[in-house]
């Protein structure tokens, strides 16, 4: 066999041992060598790992090409296959320490215990590989917030089997259990929010304030390219609807959603009400400001009084999580590299070495 080491391809001639029949063994022979099935040296492994992670995968073979003697046969598929056995042993490693942590009653949860956590979630999309039956899927992105200003990041691909647990380690790794306060923030999407439910269902949710404030953004440039009936009317129009539209963000962030729903129940009215012939954008108009209620509506438990929390310190947005969504997802597998993935593909690299802690 050919074992792969930083320093080039050594041969090596492998001994086999035969089993004896009076102990029972399920194999008639086993190999003298631990890496049998797998002969790269750890060394070999990190170094293509941690490439891998930062560029495309030809690139990080033309890498180690240039580098070391030990890549001169290595390919895009070399690397990729390498990176993403290293994601699989790390995800079995941590599903192992997870178990023995649990068979240990006296194994804490974490270091120490923290008194609240925040815990953010965020989506963000890939380019399918193959382009049937989708050409783009989503990946979830999150972190979760200790005390001292820890960090720690996770990301994995809808529908993921081991979504709740990969939530759960990362929550215990910064001493949050079920009895610890937890704050999650989310753009209030429904698979988010279901996710939320099931791992932390006693948590406070909060309303993701960046969303909302785009809503409310999408509806003053609206409002502002109205064209009036007539046009001595112009100014008092977008005056009239540029200030309900600015009433309703304010009451919102000072935690009077109802008011907010008042002034947006005016403008859709106002938008459909009946005329000899209603402007396209008016009716665009109206048809976001009643999104945007029903969006709101959806959750209403999730508003809080933002102005209070921006006051004390308090986060109220994921703006936290963005920076994770733009180091895992945004550079390295979608923004910069270009490339294309698969769910299987993508799912190893962010449980491994593609997801940072």
């Amino acid at each position: 066999m050919t074992f792969h080491s930083l320093f080039g391809d050594v041969p090596v001639r492998v001994r086999r041992l035969k089993s004896c029949p009076c102990q029972g063994a399920s194999r008639q022979s086993f190999s003298t060598i631990f890496t049998n099935k797998n002969p790269v040296a750890p060394e070999l492994s990190f170094l293509t790992a941690k490439l891998a992670a930062l560029m495309p995968f030809g690139k990080a073979a033309a890498v180690l090409a240039e580098l070391l003697p030990c890549a001169s046969g290595t390919n895009a598929a070399t690397v990729h296959n390498r990176t993403r056995r290293v994601g699989q042993r790390l995800e079995q490693q941590a599903q192992k320490d997870e178990k023995d942590d649990q068979a240990l009653s006296s194994a804490p949860p974490a270091p120490a215990p923290a008194k609240e956590g925040v815990l953010g979630l965020d989506g963000a999309y890939v380019r399918s590989r193959h382009r049937r039956p989708e050409k783009n899927f989503e990946v979830i992105v999150g972190k979760a917030l200790g005390e001292g200003g820890t960090a720690i990041r996770f990301a994995f691909p809808t529908n993921h089997p081991g979504a709740e647990a990969l939530i759960r380690r990362a929550l215990r790794r910064q001493g949050i259990d079920e009895t610890t306060p937890l704050t999650v923030f989310s753009d209030g999407e429904a698979g988010l929010r279901e996710l939320q439910r099931r791992v932390a269902p006693n948590a406070t949710h909060i309303l993701d304030w960046f969303h909302v404030a785009m809503r409310f953004e999408h509806l003053l440039n609206l409002a502002q390219g109205q064209p009036p009936p007539e046009p001595s009317a112009l100014a008092d129009m977008r005056a009239w609807s540029l200030d309900l539209i600015d009433r309703a963000k304010w009451a919102l962030w000072n935690g009077q959603s109802w008011k907010t729903q008042a002034y947006l129940e005016d403008l859709c009215g106002w938008c459909h009400a009946r005329r000899p012939e209603t402007p396209r954008v008016l009716l665009q108009l109206g048809k976001a400001a009643q999104d945007l209620w029903g969006y709101l509506e959806t959750n209403r438990d999730s508003l809080p009084n933002y102005g209070k929390r921006y006051r004390a310190g308090l986060p109220i947005s994921t703006a936290f999580t963005e920076s994770a969504v733009n180091e895992i997802v945004a550079k390295r597998m979608n923004k910069s590299q270009q490339m294309r993935w698969n769910r299987y593909t993508a799912r190893a690299v962010l449980d491994g070495p593609g997801s940072c802690t």
